[in-house]
């Protein structure tokens, strides 16, 4: 799927399509799978109208090379790839797999709800107009894909479970101290 010249793919997935994966996700909240050809995976939510900022600010927060990437569907400036049908189920099962992301883009739509409301600058409350030598920091875990979606994924998100190596999902929300002791 992923040539030797694209080292990552991004999958841009409307809110309305998540919503079949989650039947409590917020309206307007979309979801970027970065799909990289060395089986990492990274989850980033984003509202329906930052869309046009999406493609410049995921290739600064993930460090990427924007010859080295391209987009689904097609962004105007970026290369693209075919995603068939089956392939969508099988990223929508992924997604699926793991209600963390869930969690964070209620928080994302929570706290750029709030930063409307109070006349603050969405971008700059989430860290997104951080200084270039300041990137954007992402947390991960290591947990497991259960095992009816590692029989359905491609062998692209394969090679990533079957090196125990989750998706990385990167938001804003800074974890809580309960969170930390469990961790």
């Amino acid at each position: 799927m992923i040539s030797d010249v694209e080292t990552t793919m991004i999958v841009l997935i409307d809110a309305d399509d998540v919503k079949f994966a989650f039947s409590g996700w917020p309206d307007h909240i979309c979801l970027a799978a970065c799909l990289s050809s060395f089986g990492t995976c990274s989850m980033i939510v984003f509202r329906r109208d930052e869309r046009h900022l999406m493609p410049d600010r995921l290739i600064k927060m993930l460090k990427l090379r924007r010859e080295n990437t391209c987009f689904v569907p097609k962004v105007d400036g970026y290369q693209t790839k075919q995603f068939l049908y089956s392939d969508e189920r099988r990223l929508m099962a992924l997604v699926a797999s793991d209600s963390v992301v869930l969690e964070e883009a209620i928080d994302y739509a929570v706290n750029y709800n709030y930063a409307l409301e109070e006349g603050l600058d969405p971008a700059t409350m989430l860290g997104f107009d951080l200084p270039a030598s300041d990137p954007a920091p992402t947390t991960q875990r290591d947990t497991m894909v259960n095992e009816e979606a590692h029989a359905m994924l491609p062998e692209f998100l394969r090679r990533s479970v079957e090196r125990s190596r989750r998706p990385i999902f990167s938001s804003r929300r800074v974890p809580s101290l309960g969170e930390l002791i469990r961790a």
